[in-house]
């Protein structure tokens, strides 16, 4: 694997990996993916470590983990998996935003925690920004995107401005550079969930598989708990 350069990424918020996972990891995780994941109601699997123990086993092994605890220390682990794909029957274009909420394991009213979501059964929140400011996202790419295949589209060092309002966000894409993370199978993009991301519609018939994982060294207040952690 490639250098992972450090300094570049706490600058722009993301990195990009070339050849993470070879072409035989990259066949084996596919076989691994419980059949109809990529049914047209399957098109976002969320819980995806509890579904795929082989997804846990790679999330929580050499080199991945290695980044991820460079970034946030020894005790960062994998809180959240979810699986992406888009192909002709389950196809849709992401409009420009942060990712602020968190997956927990039951509901609980804590001051600074709020709104309260529920994404297929479950409990979803919006943490207090030191939540968000501390974690790191792993984007593992099974098939290659590029602009025409739902490519994800990110806005250099935007992390660094914590919470966006939503009457801002579109206001920052226009006024600041925009970069196309185009990648091959295999490849690894390394984010903050705070980075100003989206996506267009694919416009090929082809699968764009992603499995998306969110780590945090961070113990949430009692009675709260990382969902998949």
């Amino acid at each position: 694997m490639q250098p992972f350069d450090l300094d570049a990424f706490q600058r722009d918020g993301y990195a990009l990996i070339r050849a993470a996972l070879t072409p035989t990891q990259v066949a084996a995780l596919i076989a691994s993916l419980p059949a109809g994941f990529t049914a047209k109601q399957h098109y976002g699997v969320r819980d995806l470590m509890r579904q795929a123990p082989q997804v846990r086993a790679l999330a929580e092994s050499s080199p991945y983990i290695d980044i991820v605890r460079r970034l946030l220390g020894d005790a960062a682990r994998p809180v959240r998996s979810v699986f992406f794909d888009k192909i002709p029957q389950a196809n849709w274009s992401v409009p420009w935003h942060q990712d602020t909420s968190i997956a927990v394991a039951t509901r609980a009213d804590l001051p600074g925690f709020g709104v309260w979501s529920e994404k297929q059964g479950v409990p979803h929140v919006e943490p207090p920004l030191p939540y968000l400011e501390g974690m790191v996202t792993l984007r593992l790419h099974l098939d290659g995107a590029d602009r025409d295949n739902g490519a994800l589209r990110v806005v250099p060092g935007s992390h660094r401005h914590g919470r966006i309002a939503a009457a801002d966000l579109l206001a920052m894409v226009e006024r600041e550079a925009v970069a196309e993370c185009e990648v091959a199978a295999g490849d690894l993009l390394v984010m903050r969930p705070l980075l100003l991301h989206a996506s267009r519609k694919s416009q090929r018939p082809e699968h764009r598989r992603v499995i998306h994982l969110e780590y945090s060294a961070m113990q949430l207040p009692v009675p709260l708990r990382w969902h998949e952690a």
